[in-house]
């Protein structure tokens, strides 16, 4: 792959990899870092044909397969309250933000992804199902099971409130 292509190709598939990367890693540096990483190893190994987002996907995904495999260093956090705003409606924001992100996160796994893939990342059905090497079918039941799932998990925990 010539470096215009990949500079080109990183432009466009930055920003989609790095939400991805985020929804699995649930903090900035460490996305921002696991797509770095899937960028370098996508520039050593592509080789062609197929769909490149879809291959791009898959290669950040084993990559954060493998990154949970190593152990990790602690990372200070970055972000810092705002001074301006209401700090209620900040604290209320966050929360409703934590709550979706842990109901995604218990979400089982093939949900989680498909879930992510097309919500986050905006991959079409088939590009997601030639990424888990499935069908389109089975890509579209289990969105449909994985948003009936975070529906009934987000009632069940307003109802226990």
């Amino acid at each position: 792959m010539e470096h215009g292509e990949f500079s080109a190709l990183y432009r466009r598939w930055r920003a989609p990899l790095t939400l991805y990367a985020f929804s699995l890693t649930g903090e900035q540096a460490a996305a921002e870092d696991l797509v770095q990483s899937a960028f370098v190893k996508a520039l050593l190994s592509y080789r062609g044909g197929g769909s490149i987002q879809a291959w791009l996907m898959r290669v950040l995904r084993n990559e954060w397969i493998s990154s949970c495999r190593r152990p990790r260093m602690e990372a200070l956090p970055e972000e810092v309250p705002s001074p301006c705003g209401d700090p209620l409606e900040l604290l209320l924001r966050q929360e409703e933000q934590r709550r979706v992100y842990e109901a995604v996160l218990a979400l089982r796994p093939a949900y989680r992804d498909v879930l992510l893939q097309s919500a986050v990342v905006g991959l079409t059905d088939g590009e997601i199902a030639r990424m888990l090497q499935t069908s389109e079918e089975n890509v579209r039941q289990l969105r449909r099971r994985a948003r009936a799932a975070l529906r009934k998990a987000l009632t069940e925990e307003d109802d226990e409130a």
